[in-house]
């Protein structure tokens, strides 16, 4: 954290880069929106993220403009430079000459000024969390402050640029590391609203930290709201598997059952029980699950197989681009979530339907022979291609069968 007396008087500069980036001096602010030129916001940017730093006119110019094309570029840089010291006069009413210096060849933030800027701060925070020879309840109080310290992530609107992406992963890193230290000790002290509360901004930031959901559904679990927990892992177990195309981890998939087990356990009348297990809207077309559930119906059906002596066919619709190119990232969720409609209303009743990974879906289909399958599949995949939905990509279908014996021998080897 920069905090130095100094000459200068026109009080102490704040400089916020957690969230957003802006700099404030007492009642006048300088945001990027406020800035006349790209570049100029560029070059504070860039002398800010570089500010311990002495980066050379080459290393700046590279860093600016990159493969652009200009006649003069040190002479272009002078006069950025000096439209910058004048933005920051007329904006915050700094001296233009003594905030963005020329030092050793290079154009630099004059550590002279007395300024707060939150990453510093953050990092000071950091370190007190990481001193072994403080008590806890010190080092807690120091999680507790990176927390408040973090508004979001580092340079937001720029996060693309390769000088602030390194940054944005190290201050998130130091930002999630307090927050998993912190909400384990809150959920000992069965402090549990706080620990939904942070988690959830956690999970805003960046939802793909399976922690934060660890905790989060463990802080409901403790809440009693068992509703809200169950309604949470179906929102994790479909992001991951749109996303990512994997599962959630066990301990995610531990405490679900742990919810599912302590709902079981509440005693309820016969009639309440019986109109909950209703479907409460009219059904229209096959049933569609996520991939544990349709699992577990999977398994189901197998057992009533070996009775039945019936096979199970399972299709699997693998969606790509058409002519063997990329999928198209335009629109890609509003066109799969249009083929699942269209897969979904194209079946029966008792079919069963999932989504598996980015690009796939599973079916179950029953009570069909494999020539009658193979002729659903064959036909719903026709309707989807020539449907509309998306002229740049296509589906295929592949049909399998699960056999009586496969079963019984697969049953029997458990």
């Amino acid at each position: 954290m920069e905090k130095t007396g100094t000459k200068f008087d026109q009080g102490i500069l704040e400089i916020q880069m957690l969230g957003d980036f802006s700099l404030r001096n007492n009642d006048r602010v300088l945001s990027g929106d406020k800035v006349r030129g790209k570049q100029i916001w560029n070059l504070l940017e860039f002398i800010m993220v570089n500010r311990h730093k002495e980066i050379s006119l080459d290393g700046t110019i590279q860093s600016l403009w990159r493969d652009d094309e200009i006649e003069d570029p040190s002479n272009a840089l002078k006069n950025l430079a000096y439209r910058l010291r004048i933005t920051l006069k007329q904006s915050l009413g700094l001296d233009d000459d003594k905030v963005i210096v020329y030092k050793h060849g290079a154009y630099v933030w004059n550590k002279e000024i007395p300024c707060h800027i939150d990453v510093d701060e953050l990092e000071e925070a950091y370190k007190g969390t990481q001193q072994k020879t403080l008590s806890l309840e010190e080092r807690l109080g120091y999680h507790k402050k990176v927390i408040e310290i973090y508004k979001g992530n580092f340079m937001p609107q720029s996060s693309f640029k390769e000088w602030v992406v390194p940054l944005t992963v190290y201050y998130q890193r130091i930002y999630m590391e307090s927050v998993a230290a912190y909400c384990e000790i809150l959920l000992e002290n069965a402090d549990f609203k706080e620990v939904e509360e942070i988690c959830l901004r956690a999970i805003a930031i960046d939802p793909f930290i399976e922690i934060n959901h660890v905790n989060l559904l463990k802080a409901l679990i403790g809440l009693k709201n068992h509703d809200k927990a169950v309604s949470h892992y179906n929102y994790v177990n479909k992001l991951f598997y749109d996303e990512l195309g994997v599962r959630p981890s066990d301990p995610i998939t531990k405490l679900y059952h742990e919810i599912v087990n302590k709902n079981a356990a509440i005693e309820q009348d016969i009639t309440l029980i019986k109109n909950n297990l209703k479907e409460v809207v009219e059904i229209m077309g096959a049933v569609y699950c996520n991939y544990e559930e349709f699992k577990m119906i999977y398994q189901l059906e197998a057992r009533a197989a070996l009775r039945s002596g019936k096979s199970i066919f399972i299709a699997l619709l693998t969606v790509t681009g058409r002519q063997k190119k990329e999928l198209p990232k335009d629109k890609l969720d509003e066109t799969f979530e249009k083929i699942k409609n269209a897969i979904v209303y194209a079946l029966r009743k008792d079919d069963i339907v999932t989504r598996y990974g980015r690009t796939q879906f599973l079916l179950m289909l029953s009570n069909l022979t494999y020539e009658n399958s193979n002729m659903v599949l064959s036909r719903l995949v026709k309707k989807i291609n020539d449907s509309g939905i998306n002229d740049c990509v296509e589906v295929f279908g592949q049909l399998q069968s699960l056999d009586p014996i496969e079963l019984e021998e697969q049953y029997a080897s458990v």
